[in-house]
């Protein structure tokens, strides 16, 4: 909303600004940029430049001499007008000078008008609903329709429909990037105590612990570490025989158990992911409670509700977090589908679906910011670790598959995926515990690989 307005309705961030628009009962306004790329318009019109006997002379903005400096103020030319400096509204008096100024927000700047919460003939997108802009007076967003995540579909804000969701990238067939398996612990013998549903924080490891198709009540900890085992003085976590930019020998790995959390709704092994952050997990507890999510305090040992009564009622395995934006993405087994958490309507949205990976169903989902260029990327993974889809929300809100990684291993079949250590994936699959990364992977996760520019 605009900082000195109120209006009726919701308001939501919007992008984009027209710079001819025809508002119901409002007429035309035009605007231009100045050198600083603010956004000006009115009664008047642009400046212009006529050249006489050698020499200039220009004609202000609003037709006046002398046209417009920073010196002189944005309201030179624009006497009782209301002009646009990107997303501030500026009401310009008489005499030419500003009278007031009103940050817009989250709403639009017209030339002539002001803020504006929406424009007519506008579509908009709040969590599964689609909204129309009713331009009053009072301005406000009307609800159109709902769209059914459940049904694959997704608000469109620029037609105002729900448009059908279809599976995005290459298939299992058209890989185009490699990565390789590193450390590989088996239970009964290694430290490795069996267990699904993984995620990595710093150098330690958390695992839901149980037998397959029976509720985990055990968090187990492990610490992971990383020898010099080549004897080069260096810590090479990337480093693989197969690996033409780290070639050489898998430096050595350490295992070690460290403690383990009782947790009496850590949710169906296999089936409900965790996330680790400092002092505590995020769970799901599916599939007793689906769509909702709960944290775990490692000090008090008292699990919370986080998200509850999300509609609609999805059963989520796969948990992932975007540290940039805020939000929560999850994913069942039931689709190759990944949705996200939308607060302001406690609902979850369908964002996009990937094709086959050739294993059976989704099994893996993780979201990891590339250190060197802060993109955020959702990673999906099939039940078998041999592809990792790459996914990023481009600018306009559409994914796109960056990349489709292969990799040739044993580790064995996905049943929980996470990121961390060693900046590395982390893959439990009830009987094993491996690791993978490197390759032309690490260049969207290692701060000390970057791609080449």
């Amino acid at each position: 909303m605009a900082r000195t307005k109120t209006k009726t309705g919701r308001s939501l961030g919007l992008v984009g600004f027209f710079c001819a628009a025809t508002l119901a009962g409002w007429g035309v306004f035009a605007c231009g940029s100045d050198e600083t790329g603010s956004v000006l318009g009115g009664t008047g019109g642009m400046a212009s430049t006529t050249t006489s006997g050698g020499g200039q002379t220009s004609t202000g903005i609003g037709g006046g001499e002398g046209g417009f400096t920073p010196e002189a103020g944005p309201c030179q030319g624009h006497a009782g007008d209301i002009i646009c400096d990107e997303k501030t509204a500026i009401a310009c008096d008489g005499d030419g000078k500003v009278a007031s100024e009103t940050d817009c927000g989250d709403e639009l700047c017209v030339p002539g008008i002001g803020c504006v919460l929406c424009l007519d003939g506008q579509f908009a997108c709040e969590g599964n609903d689609v909204l129309v802009c009713n331009t009053g007076p009072p301005p406000q967003w009307d609800p159109l329709t709902t769209c059914d995540p459940l049904a694959n579909q997704k608000c469109n804000p620029t037609t105002g429909t729900c448009d059908v969701l279809t599976p995005i990238g290459n298939e299992s067939t058209n890989p185009t990037g490699t990565y390789y398996q590193y450390a590989l612990y088996a239970q009964g013998s290694s430290p490795f105590l069996g267990g699904c549903d993984i995620d990595s924080l710093g150098n330690y490891l958390y695992v839901n612990q149980g037998a397959w198709y029976v509720d985990g009540h055990t968090l187990d900890v492990y610490k992971i570490e990383l020898l010099d085992s080549d004897g080069d003085g260096e810590f090479e976590p990337n480093q693989h025989p197969d690996n033409p930019d780290k070639p050489g020998p898998i430096e050595e790995r350490v295992l070690t158990h460290v403690t383990s959390y009782p947790v009496s709704n850590l949710g169906m092994v296999h089936h409900a992911e965790v996330y680790a952050v400092p002092g505590g997990i995020f769970l799901l507890d599916a599939p007793a409670n689906p769509g909702m999510l709960f944290k775990f305090d490692f000090g008090t040992q008292v699990t919370t509700p986080v998200i509850s009564g999300a509609t609609p009622t999805i059963e989520l395995a796969q948990l992932g977090y975007d540290t940039i934006s805020g939000t929560w993405y999850g994913s069942s087994e039931a689709a190759r589908k990944v949705y996200s958490y939308h607060a302001d309507t406690n609902a979850w949205v369908a964002e996009f679906l990937y094709p086959n990976m050739a294993g059976g169903h989704m099994d893996g989902l993780e979201v990891v910011t590339n250190p060197n260029t802060g993109v955020a990327y959702v990673y999906v993974s099939d039940m078998t670790s041999d592809f990792l889809g790459q996914y990023r929300r481009d600018r306009g809100g559409s994914w796109v598959q960056e990349n489709l990684f292969e990799y040739l291993g044993t580790g064995g079949h996905v049943e929980g995926m996470g990121f961390g250590a060693f900046n590395h994936f982390w893959i439990t699959s009830g009987a094993t515990l491996y690791e993978v990364g490197g390759g032309d992977l690490s260049k969207y996760l290692d701060p000390d690989d970057p791609p080449p520019t």
